[in-house]
């Protein structure tokens, strides 16, 4: 399963868009659907499809469906010029009742990150991931100094979400917590390095997107 969350469009020295849009991914995995075979009364068979969520920071749960976009405030996002940072909190859930999955995290640029004519910032931006939770990196160099991050499309592990032990939650619904291990807290930290280079790109946009991958497992 792919979930991809879109970032705004980043300009040098504010946010075209102020938050995060979160849309549609492909999703491919060994259970992406119901699979359930009628053998008996009950079938046998996973019998929930294999989900992987997002929870905002006000707790509500998000899909990323379909031609739907979901925005997240970015703090900072006025203040990201050469040399300054802005950074998101969400947190990754598996939302399959009863099967275990492995996870990883990248940010990538979309396409090449142009936007439209706009310089392409996207070489100067610097990523680090880490577990809110526990400072654990799972991207990057440091979980204090966003200097330390390193270039785009590196993937951190996430690791084991333990299944979710209840039933799924839908889109939209308020964040209740389950099984210990199926939920990590993560944030997202992206720098723009400040380097002479970069003032040849006054103006200069990217376009990034965040990716989740799970894989289902025993």
């Amino acid at each position: 399963m792919k979930k991809r969350i879109s970032l705004g469009t980043f300009i040098a020295g504010a946010l075209v868009m102020a938050g995060i849009l979160l849309s549609a991914g492909v999703t491919v995995s060994a259970f992406t659907d119901k699979a359930s075979l009628n053998v008996g009364r009950q079938g046998i068979g996973l019998n929930s499809p294999f989900d992987l969520v997002t929870v905002f920071p006000n707790g509500i749960v998000r899909q990323a469906l379909p031609a739907q976009g979901v925005l997240l405030p970015v703090t900072g996002e006025q203040t990201f010029i050469p040399g300054r940072s802005v950074s998101v909190n969400l947190t990754v859930a598996n939302n399959t009742p009863d099967l275990a999955s492995s996870a990883t995290v990248s940010v990538a640029p979309i396409g090449t990150g142009q936007v439209g004519s706009s310089p392409n910032i996207t070489s100067f931006i610097r990523v680090t991931v880490f577990d809110t939770n526990t400072q654990q990196l799972l991207v990057g160099g440091s979980a204090t100094n966003p200097a330390l991050g390193v270039a785009l499309n590196a993937t951190g592990t996430i690791g084991r979400l333990n299944a979710r032990g209840s039933a799924a939650l839908a889109e939209g619904a308020t964040w209740v917590a389950d099984a210990a291990g199926s939920s990590r807290n993560l944030t997202i930290v992206l720098y723009y390095v400040d380097t002479p280079a970069t003032s040849s790109f006054n103006g200069g946009q990217t376009a990034l997107e965040v990716r989740f991958d799970a894989t289902s497992t025993s």
